[in-house]
């Protein structure tokens, strides 16, 4: 973890309740545990609702995975899933086949029709025609029956019912997309039902596919909540859903997976609240954005310029949009003076937020051609003033991210460096743990490295290369950053995934090209890869 990091306030927030000690005792209590555990489920059974099938939910997890979690139901939350036994860091907790694969068939005569549907009816149909697919394709045979255009198959009951079972809000009447569905396509089946399933698939679907697009569902996998520090991470080997522990969970934990892609994890707590809402349909309350501090947007003490401050995160509930609101940081204090921001000051750091997210917006533009590229002072310029504003903010790494772009593209690669590091400093202090997207960048800091230390190719001999001779010590770095990188990755994906693997050779490339500037063979500056 790099120094000075302000991200450990996560041990303070723990209650015990969520993260129980495994020492000695561990076997009295993991007994104590359990009791706890099946003391409060009984509590709750008589509220659960049999529609909810944690009995049934439970019994697959015996049956499939070994009984490594239970399923339980809290009347806050819903179901939820626990560890029954503890894991460590890195270890695989299951690995589950999907329950159902739906992909876009543009040979079918359904699906053109049903793309025709969409277009026609553009204020009846709220998504792409891949999700109203997914719905009709999760039809049984009987379901089915005098469906037009031909080639429908239907899904065995079994797996309609365990479809059914997964997380959507309660349907009490139909769409009009989904009446139009069953008139054009599936009339015998009811409307209300491809609705459900409908609300099921863009709720719980997983990417499986590009191309062609295609989604799946995955039963056991699906009941797992949401955290923006979870405990666990999936990964696919195959078609199969893999399930690892992103750190040491104990027995009785919840676990937990990201709804967000890994970069999202980084984003300031409201936006990834909305973003949550936004596709998700619920406000999160984890620890993160429910914290003292939100760690993705800080700024420069505008007292001393030494410390930092840091936004409070919004309040439970519902929010109107991912805006960084200017009363999270009123009266919020410095980690080194001590003093607090005043309204004024707060005026002045969110109209700096205004303009870093303009000229975000900008340099993306850039890159769709809307725009011209920014000159070396305008970059310059834009620097400066992140420097003198943000201390460890989501938005200036978004600014870094198109900063290190532009010098990348121009060969200035000392300047791409410094943006890359800035960028994997920030990835390290706002999240706590490991994080893929900061293993990523440190991939790309080390691909800089490498290609600044490249002289030139040998002409006529494949794969040769002539490295700088004073370019040892970025080679070393690169080194270093692909070790770092290749770590968190093995151990979130395991060593044989394609993100693991694709580091492991680059580290190899970096330490031959250091040994050979060590040796005898660096004086003609030709290394053989």
């Amino acid at each position: 973890m790099t120094s000075g990091c302000t991200n450990r306030f996560f041990r303070k927030l723990l209650p015990s309740s969520l993260s129980w000690s495994m020492g000695g005792g561990q076997r009295e209590q993991e007994k104590q545990s359990s009791a706890g555990n099946q003391k409060l489920q009984e509590e709750h059974s008589s509220a659960v609702p049999l529609s909810l099938g944690v009995q049934h939910i439970n019994h697959h997890s015996k049956e499939h995975h070994a009984d490594v979690m239970g399923c339980s139901y809290l009347p806050h939350k819903g179901r939820i899933l626990t560890a029954k036994r503890a894991f460590s860091d890195g270890e695989i907790i299951l690995a589950e086949s999907p329950l159902h694969i739906v992909q876009e068939d543009e040979s079918s005569a359904a699906f053109q029709h049903l793309q025709g549907l969409c277009k026609t009816y553009s204020d009846d149909f709220d998504y792409d025609p891949l999700w109203f697919w997914c719905a009709l394709q999760s039809l049984t045979g009987d379901q089915l029956h005098g469906a037009k255009f031909g080639g429908w198959k239907g899904i065995d009951v079994i797996t309609q019912r365990n479809l059914l079972l997964l997380h959507h809000d309660e349907v009490h009447e139909s769409s009009s997309a989904s009446d139009i569905l069953a008139h054009e396509l599936a009339p015998g089946a009811d409307p209300i039902l491809i609705e459900r399933l409908t609300q099921i698939w863009v709720l719980n679907c997983f990417e499986y596919s590009d191309d062609p697009q295609g989604y799946a569902t995955y039963f056991f996998s699906s009941f797992m909540s949401h955290s923006c520090w979870p405990n666990a991470v999936w990964h696919y080997s195959g078609a199969d859903h893999v399930l690892r522990a992103r750190r040491r969970i104990e027995f009785g934990d919840e676990v937990t997976i990201s709804y967000l892609p890994e970069h999202g994890l980084l984003q300031a707590s409201p936006v990834r609240r909305f973003e949550l809402h936004d596709t998700k349909r619920f406000w999160c309350t984890c620890e993160r954005c429910t914290g003292a501090q939100d760690h993705s947007r800080g700024f420069k003490c505008p007292r001393c310029e030494d410390g930092k401050v840091f936004s409070r995160t919004p309040e439970p509930g519902p929010a109107k949009d991912a805006t960084l609101m200017s009363q999270h940081l009123v009266g919020v204090s410095c980690d080194s003076c001590g003093e607090a921001l005043t309204k004024r000051d707060v005026s002045r750091l969110v109209g700096h937020e205004k303009k870093l997210k303009k000229l975000v917006d900008d340099y993306a533009s850039c890159k769709n051609g809307s725009k011209a590229s920014p000159d070396l002072a305008e970059l310059q310029s834009a620097e400066d003033f992140i420097d003198s504003v943000f201390a460890q903010h989501a938005l200036a790494d978004l600014a870094w991210k198109q900063l290190a772009k532009f010098h990348g593209r121009k060969r200035r690669y000392a300047k791409q460096q410094q943006m890359l590091g800035r960028r994997c400093r920030f990835h390290a202090c706002a999240y706590e743990g490991f994080n893929g997207s900061h293993a990523w960048r440190m991939e790309s800091q080390g691909d800089a490295l490498m290609r600044s230390s490249v002289s030139s190719k040998v002409s006529g001999q494949k794969n040769a290369t002539v490295w700088q001779a004073t370019s040892k010590e970025d080679l070393r770095e690169a080194c270093r950053l692909y070790n770092e990188a290749f770590a968190i990755l093995s151990l979130m994906f395991g060593k044989d995934h394609e993100y693991a693997a694709q580091v492991d050779r680059k580290r190899c490339i970096a330490q031959k090209a250091v040994d050979a500037l060590c040796t005898d063979e660096a004086a003609s500056g030709r290394l053989q890869l």
